[in-house]
């Protein structure tokens, strides 16, 4: 018996929003994009049951998940309750258009860990994330994040990190603690021919300052979670990382299209990469085309492993790699950063380490 985890798109491609900067709205082109049914639901059951794994994270994306409509989630949750004994965790990442009590309260009944689009204050927020009528979303992401601090829903704020943000990210952590927020996920754009792009001396920098306001902030006793940070720190005491793309090797979940398509990661969810359906006899194993994959990250160039900092870096996120996927086009920016924080870093790790 072995963990599985599946990231399900309920809702393919469809969506509320028209971000400028969205890379999956082109893997979508052409597609039937609908919700997924009814039929395609039981049969991914079926075979999560078969699977009998030893526990179960299903994580749920999109496009915009809830289109979806809580009825599909509370058949789905109803069907893994069913179908599996075991720990089962559940989340979702949402733009936060649709989210009101209804939503809030499904998600606190079941234990949702909820990820929130928002890159930052109204302007910042405002430069690429609007609604197809180019109109600001700003006040409604901020009303759900009221909503479900009231309802008592755990949640995270994602917020994308472009040329633009990335020199300017004092400002937006002054406004997400500004806001209460305490769990921060910074996620670097892909530019799939938007315009918006992400240079490795603007991430050099974002990643610089990002870790100087969190330090500042920690010596002070005044923590504040941010993803790749807390994964950094984990890995220096020892501990594996729980972000996949801090790995070094890909394959840790599969992605279920609302059609039943599998794919072996959300950046890849093209028909090249296509490793099954639910509907085939054994999905979640791997086979030859999915464990071509898997091995094509294992490609680093001896460079890279003969680097200091390569037990941190492990190669970075697949998405990132150029020269035939030996390389990360972020390698410059890691290795100054790496060099900038690493003392402070291990001295965090130290430090809890002897708390725990």
């Amino acid at each position: 018996m072995r963990p599985l985890t599946l990231l399900i798109k309920p809702a393919a491609g469809l969506c509320n929003m028209n971000c400028r900067y969205c890379f999956y709205r082109s893997a979508c082109e052409g597609r039937d994009n609908g919700v997924m049914s009814r039929r395609t639901v039981d049969a991914l059951l079926r075979k999560v049951r078969e699977y009998r794994p030893s526990s179960l994270t299903v994580l749920f994306q999109g496009g915009e998940p809830t289109l979806a409509g809580t009825d599909f989630y509370r058949y789905f949750i109803a069907g893994v309750r069913a179908a599996v004994p075991a720990p089962t965790s559940f989340g979702l990442q949402t733009n936060g258009l649709l989210i009101d009590d209804e939503w809030a309260d499904l998600f606190r009944e079941h234990g949702f860990l909820i990820g929130l689009s928002l890159d930052g204050d109204r302007a910042t927020n405002d430069r690429y994330r609007r609604d197809h009528r180019g109109e600001s979303v700003f006040d409604r992401v901020m009303n759900a994040a009221g909503t479900l601090e009231r309802r008592g829903v755990e949640f995270n704020i994602l917020s994308v990190i472009d040329g633009e943000n990335a020199g300017d990210i004092e400002r937006t952590w002054r406004f997400f603690k500004e806001s209460g927020f305490r769990f921060l996920q910074f996620i670097p754009c892909l530019e799939e021919g938007s315009g918006v792009s992400l240079s490795p001396q603007r991430y050099e920098a974002f990643l610089k300052q990002s870790f100087d306001l969190w330090y500042d902030d920690w010596r002070k006793g005044d923590y504040i979670s941010v993803r790749h940070i807390d994964n950094y720190v984990g890995i220096l005491m020892g501990r594996p990382p729980e972000n996949c793309a801090m790995c070094g090797v890909c394959g840790s979940y599969f992605v279920a299209e609302a059609n039943g398509d599998l794919y072996p990661c959300d950046f890849y969810c093209k028909e090249e990469y296509r490793v099954g359906t639910v509907f085939d006899a054994t999905p979640f194993a791997v086979g030859e085309k999915h464990r071509a994959f898997i091995e094509q990250s294992y490609l680093i160039h001896e460079r890279c492993r003969s680097c200091r900092y390569y037990p941190l870096c492990r190669g970075g996120c697949r998405r990132d790699r150029i020269n035939g996927l030996t390389e990360n086009r972020y390698c410059e920016a890691y290795t100054r950063f790496f060099g900038y924080a690493f003392d402070r870093m291990a001295a965090v790790a130290e430090s809890l380490s002897g708390t725990l």
